[in-house]
């Protein structure tokens, strides 16, 4: 009899769940009143009834998300809530691209990036004033070298500009016993410095020891007398057997080697072999050195050593008076 009444109510109901008046007045509110009670014993039907649902959009079956699984697309962050009650903007945050949310990193994060930028670019400073600075340096070498070649070019300009330094050493007896004729000591001074200064010209002679007679008037003295030359003098040592010398040689390679430094050329006149061993100090320095002296009063030693051997007897027609 229920199942009776439920389907009878069933059809006076149409498709839309709206229930249906009948054409004639007095069935319809009979019906109501007659079906109305059992209504609550009613069992549901398989579909459940919507109430309001708007027409056109199709009905929520059992699997469709709930309300609180189902975010509206067009929701604002502010709206959007978690379940676990994060901030909504989180969540927004995480439903952003990867490109939106690297443009709205964090503050801490922005501020880690920023340092580690900061460092790297310290970093690249560093190496780079470490190349300026090696580079520099590289070049102040090269300007050292360069002031260096600088000055030797112009020590040897200089050099080559001026006139050579001459220091001339005149052993006496040993030049006057070499000939019998009288030598003009004026044109051997100027035969030796020609193109060349004089620094200091200096004869070794030995002097009597006679008071007698002046020193000036000596046979050894004389004739270096009216020219620039310095006269340096020692008396005349007398031996047992009536013979005398003079000897200069400790004086003469003294002076030699004092003033090497600031000559750049030595002529010696003499062919003494005992002054060999002062030519090679003076060659050690840098000087050449002349040999000046009659050829059978030098040894083979002296002319061996010589930068230039000067044989007097083959100017002498030079140097007489």
């Amino acid at each position: 009899m229920v199942d009776e009444q439920a389907q009878g109510q069933v059809d006076d109901r149409g498709e839309d769940g709206r229930r249906r008046r009948g054409s004639r007045g007095g069935r319809g509110r009979g019906s109501r009143s007659e079906t109305e009670a059992p209504r609550a014993a009613t069992p549901q039907l398989d579909e459940p009834r919507i109430v309001g649902r708007r027409p056109g959009r199709p009905a929520l079956g059992p699997a469709a998300e709930t309300p609180r699984e189902r975010q509206p697309e067009s929701a604002s962050p502010r709206e959007l809530q978690s379940e676990s009650g994060a901030p909504r903007e989180r969540q927004a945050r995480a439903a952003e691209p990867a490109e939106d949310r690297a443009v709205t990193a964090t503050p801490a994060r922005t501020t880690a990036t920023r340092r580690g930028a900061a460092v790297q670019a310290d970093g690249q400073l560093t190496e780079r004033v470490a190349e300026l600075a090696q580079a520099l340096t590289e070049q102040n070498r090269k300007l050292s070298e360069l002031q260096e070649r600088l000055q030797s070019l112009g020590e040897q300009v200089e050099r080559s500009a001026r006139h050579a330094r001459l220091g001339i050493f005149v052993d006496v007896p040993n030049l006057l016993y070499g000939t019998d004729r009288p030598i003009d000591m004026g044109r051997l001074l100027d035969y030796l410095s020609d193109g060349r200064e004089v620094v200091r010209a200096t004869a070794y002679a030995p002097v009597s020891d006679n008071p007698m007679e002046p020193v000036q008037q000596q046979r050894f003295v004389a004739p270096f007398v009216p020219y620039e030359y310095r006269i340096v003098t020692k008396p005349l040592k007398r031996f047992a057997d009536g013979s005398i010398k003079g000897n200069f040689d400790v004086e003469m390679a003294v002076d030699m080697l004092t003033m090497a430094d600031r000559l750049d050329v030595v002529a010696i006149v003499s062919g003494d072999a005992d002054f060999a061993r002062v030519v090679e100090e003076i060659q050690s320095k840098g000087v050449r050195v002349e040999v000046v002296a009659f050829a059978g009063s030098t040894s083979q030693e002296m002319r061996a050593l010589a930068d230039r051997y000067v044989e007097v007897g083959a100017i002498t027609h030079l140097l007489l008076k």
